[in-house]
């Protein structure tokens, strides 16, 4: 589990750091997806700026291989309530080109955590994403920032 960890973590883009829930939050339930894999959508909003995560789980009996095209393995969308894009996490940046797979064992995830630090008071919908290309998830989730 350790070394799936790991490999994730290398793989991926990073620009965010571990979750902390160190106040309210707001979650979404999971999603069941077929297979076995469930995935689950977090809004922390506490810490002045706010941090988004997408988690994948297989919750199966057998291993599960998440098929990326290139580095680029999630993304978070935010908008405004009147449907205009106000931030993409991968807007800017560079993506390597080549193919990756992460290995989830039964019962083994994997996070996915970024931080928008230039939030505007309002409502906003969250779109998250896992670009896997057999596992693919996408969820929305609304929420306010006072």
């Amino acid at each position: 589990m350790i070394a799936v960890a790991l490999l994730a973590y290398a793989c991926g883009p990073r620009s965010g750091t571990p979750v902390a829930s160190s106040g309210p939050a707001v979650a979404r339930p999971a999603a069941r997806l077929d297979r076995g894999v469930t995935s689950n959508v977090m809004i922390d909003t506490a810490s002045g700026e706010v941090r988004f995560v997408i988690a994948v789980e297989n919750a199966s009996r057998k291993s599960v291989e998440l098929d990326f095209p290139n580095g680029r393995t999630h993304d978070f969308v935010v908008y405004r309530e009147d449907g205009t894009e106000v931030w993409r996490w991968s807007t800017g940046r560079l993506f390597t080109q080549g193919m990756q797979n992460v290995l989830l064992e039964s019962r083994d995830s994997v996070r996915y955590t970024e931080r928008w630090s230039v939030p505007a008071k309002g409502r906003y919908t969250l779109v998250a994403q896992l670009l896997s290309e057999n596992y693919p998830v996408s969820q929305r989730v609304t929420f306010a920032l006072k």
